[in-house]
């Protein structure tokens, strides 16, 4: 019977006029082809895709600033600036940057902020009001720009003189 097969297999092969095994090496090389231009073009689309941006260092000229009490209040005495660069440590321009925590106000009673120049840097004026209960305290500086993220790692420490 293995015989037989084996001989039936044989006549079909070339019986059969239609491409078989003789156009087999024909479709290989187009299938190989475009499989090839595909990779190609994948290939080209990605070379063109950019390293995505981001916020690289957030800076505080200062580690901490002082503060007069008055009460559970307290007032800045030195103006705080702050520096920010982007992934490869240039300066990051009109990037938003808040201050949070410690109920941190203007001395309006409004919010905390400021853009970055074209150096990375923003500058907070003296006087800015802040209720602490201890002699220290921290604050958060939060920055952020459209496609580049967020940031919020880096402190400020508020001490009572």
């Amino acid at each position: 019977m293995e015989v037989k097969t084996s001989l039936m297999l044989r006549q079909n092969i070339h019986n059969n006029r239609r491409g078989g095994i003789e156009g087999l090496p024909l479709q290989l090389m187009i299938m190989i082809l475009v499989a090839t231009l595909a990779t190609a073009i994948i290939v080209g689309w990605m070379g063109n895709i950019e390293e995505p941006h981001t916020i690289g260092e957030v800076t505080v000229d200062t580690g901490s600033i002082m503060l007069e009490k008055d009460g559970n209040d307290c007032t800045t005495t030195s103006k705080i600036s702050i520096n920010v660069t982007d992934q490869n440590g240039d300066p990051l321009k009109d990037a938003t940057v808040v201050l949070s925590g410690l109920g941190i106000k203007t001395k309006d009673g409004g919010t905390v902020f400021g853009d970055t120049d074209e150096n990375g840097t923003v500058q907070f004026p003296t006087g800015l009001k802040l209720h602490l209960t201890n002699k220290v305290g921290f604050i958060t500086v939060d920055v952020s720009k459209p496609g580049y993220g967020e940031d919020s790692s880096c402190k400020i420490a508020a001490i009572v003189n």
